[in-house]
């Protein structure tokens, strides 16, 4: 793990806009062929609203030897199933290849993770996966200087490490930059990896906001490259949600961390 070990906290100025989890597993034609009634008993209690989408999926064949593009073979529907809490905060989705939770309301890893345990029990008793050949923890965080009582005006190398911040981290043009998008993957070890998004962008609804204001977003996407068995996966998501904390804390500089009220566990 290249980021260095840090003492887990839990911030009272939450900088969490989205937490998704997705457990990708082999294809299961049952779940697009018909709606996904005994799962959906299992879960109405707490995800009553209930919508489906459905996706054009094409697979293309190559021909060799010839210069022409790519044809298509197939087109396939897929169904996603959707299902939200009352609130919309929480957002479980199902697909014939893919199980996963969305939340919009982040608070700790403990909630997150006994909310997952309701639909990946109706997974395993209704489906019964093989295993999973994508393990995922996805974790946007939105940090912004006014949300966390800091001056607008202070420059980004103050809160944000400058391996992270690319050409912000040159204070002489960081003002004239309207824009900054950057991706890293990197090699987490035990065959974990991890997509960093680093960007800056407006965040929420801004329509209504007399001053719009940017926000540096950390967007990272972590996961095992390698299928897990089922009853690898309590441990497989310890691991990366320890990774998400490593990383993000070595990302934001000790003002920052400060600034977003961190409280012992």
């Amino acid at each position: 793990m290249p980021f260095k070990e840090v003492k887990r906290v839990i911030y009272k100025n939450n900088p969490i806009v989205q937490v998704v989890c997705q457990l990708r597993f082999p294809r299961i034609l049952s779940i697009n062929e018909r709606a996904p009634v005994d799962f959906q008993d299992f879960i109405r209690k707490d995800y009553p609203n209930y919508n489906v989408a459905i996706e054009q999926q094409q697979q293309f064949m190559l021909e060799t030897g010839i210069e022409s593009p790519p044809k298509v073979i197939q087109n396939e529907k897929i169904n996603n199933y959707m299902f939200s809490s009352v609130e919309e905060h929480w957002q479980i989705n199902l697909t014939s290849t893919f199980l996963s939770l969305t939340s919009s309301n982040y608070k700790r890893w403990e909630d997150f993770y006994s909310r997952l345990q309701v639909p990946l029990n109706a997974l395993k008793k209704v489906y019964k996966p093989a295993f999973f050949e994508r393990i995922g923890l996805r974790y946007i965080n939105a940090y912004r200087r006014s949300a966390l009582k800091i001056d607008t005006k202070t420059y980004w190398t103050e809160l944000i490490s400058p391996f992270a911040l690319g050409f912000l981290s040159n204070k002489d043009i960081s003002e004239e930059i309207t824009g900054y998008s950057a991706t890293s993957d990197i090699d987490l070890g035990n065959d974990a990896m991890a997509r960093i998004i680093t960007s800056t962008g407006f965040v929420g609804d801004i329509l209504f906001q007399k001053n719009p204001e940017l926000s540096f977003i950390v967007d990272s996407d972590l996961y095992f490259k390698s299928k897990k068995e089922i009853n690898d996966l309590d441990k497989s998501l310890e691991s990366l949600h320890e990774y998400s904390g490593r990383l993000i804390r070595n990302i934001i500089t000790e003002k920052l961390h400060q600034a977003m009220e961190p409280e012992e566990i």
